[in-house]
């Protein structure tokens, strides 16, 4: 009603709504300067649990990524298949070099239909580029993937040296070193390898190299990190 008063808004500059916190505060996981020290002893016991915008870069897991990725490829999929139109035939529509002519009448310059079918022609760029990014995501899990599988089988064969030295012989009585069983330790298939060469690719759009080094890199140190603290427990 006229008396009533306007409801706090998440983004008031002056913190009032939302339990006190401003828009700023809530993203970053801060806490005001006039809560109390029990307000504060609570936020802080529970932000290891609140996830903000700081936990961008900071994927849960490989398999985590990897299904969102899955699911995005989907999405843009689902809504490719909603027109009636490929993009390339957009392109060929809109006049090439050997097209101009007959596009010139079928879609005149600055006309409406021209226009639409030049906004309908981008949607679908847009959609392209992110199963594009789906698409490379998933291939670089892959290599990393197979990386760990590589590193757990080192740190494994690795192990049983250990034992092997300390009395107990293999099956022949010699001392393997550890490989990959696949006989493939070129670095084309690494992770690193790649990040270089999505950076030296001038086609490579830079929000899938960002996503591909810092997300899927930040992963990937942490399992790689998991697998060493499993192994030296072992």
């Amino acid at each position: 009603g006229a008396g009533s008063s306007a409801p706090s808004s998440f983004y008031s500059p002056s913190g009032t709504g939302n339990g006190g916190l401003s828009a700023a505060q809530r993203l970053f996981g801060a806490v005001p300067p006039s809560s109390s020290s029990s307000t504060m002893a609570a936020s802080s016991s529970s932000s290891s649990t609140l996830r903000t915008c700081r936990d961008i870069r900071h994927p849960l897991n490989l398999r985590n990524e990897r299904r969102a990725m899955e699911l995005l490829l989907t999405v843009t999929a689902r809504a490719l298949s909603g027109y009636p139109t490929s993009l390339a035939q957009d392109v060929v529509d809109l006049g090439g070099d050997d097209e101009r002519a007959s596009s010139a009448q079928l879609y005149p310059p600055y006309s409406n239909r021209r226009n639409a079918k030049l906004q309908v022609k981008g949607e679908k760029e847009v959609l392209h580029h992110f199963a594009m990014w789906a698409r490379t995501a998933m291939h670089v899990i892959d290599i990393v993937e197979h990386e760990l599988e590589v590193e757990r089988r080192r740190l494994s064969q690795s192990g049983s040296r250990s034992i092997s030295s300390a009395g107990m012989s293999t099956n022949d009585g010699t001392i393997d070193d550890a490989t990959d069983e696949t006989g493939d330790d070129s670095e084309e298939l690494g992770y690193d390898y790649v990040m270089r060469s999505m950076e030296e690719d001038d086609d490579c759009h830079l929000t899938v190299l960002r996503y591909c080094s810092d997300v899927l890199g930040s992963a990937r140190r942490d399992e790689l990190n998991r697998i060493a603290a499993e192994a030296a427990v072992r």
